[in-house]
């Protein structure tokens, strides 16, 4: 058989006043340096959803009310190599229970073991060249799995950023 892995993408719409940042983007920095998104694995006995929560808790502090359920199921990915298959949630919070979330990390059970830090993507654009994202320099960090992919597909189709901005940011991208 093969072992079930949950993680997830949390984002937010940000107050109209943030002319810089329309969107805000929840991803975390894994105790082996790379980039991700919090969640895990789930264990024998549990469905994905509650694997998926009971991880988010401990990473991340995520509360019941901003569980997630079936209708957040974005995708899955089987990688043969480790004989894992990877479901991928994606949910948008409201801009305040993004940060009230932010905020709860640093008192995680998870903090400073399995997770170094959250951070957010930068999706804002620069403000020396209006026409670069700071996205395409974010890119060149080094990402776990197909986490860059994932995050490239969601800010295209949940249209968090325009697809061609995206595409522009991703040119250079090395697989």
């Amino acid at each position: 058989g093969y072992r079930h892995a949950a993680h997830a993408l949390i984002y937010c719409k940000m107050a109209p006043s943030n002319e810089k940042m329309k969107h805000a983007v929840m991803m975390q920095l894994r105790f082996d340096g790379t980039l991700g998104f919090p969640g895990g694995f789930v264990d024998g006995g549990e469905n994905l959803e509650n694997g998926l929560n009971r991880e988010l808790y401990e990473e991340i502090g995520l509360t019941q009310a901003n569980h997630f359920t079936e209708t957040d199921y974005f995708g899955s990915w089987y990688h043969e190599h480790i004989r894992l298959m990877d479901h991928f949630y994606v949910k948008k919070l409201t801009e305040n229970d993004f940060v009230k979330l932010e905020n709860r990390t640093l008192e995680c059970h998870d903090w400073g073991g399995e997770t170094m830090g959250i951070i957010r993507v930068p999706l804002q654009k620069s403000s020396k060249n209006p026409n670069f994202y700071s996205l395409s320099q974010f890119f060149q960090h080094n990402f776990i799995g197909n986490a860059k992919h994932q995050l490239i597909q969601v800010l295209v189709e949940k249209n968090i950023l325009p697809a061609v901005d995206v595409q522009d940011a991703s040119v250079n991208l090395i697989n």
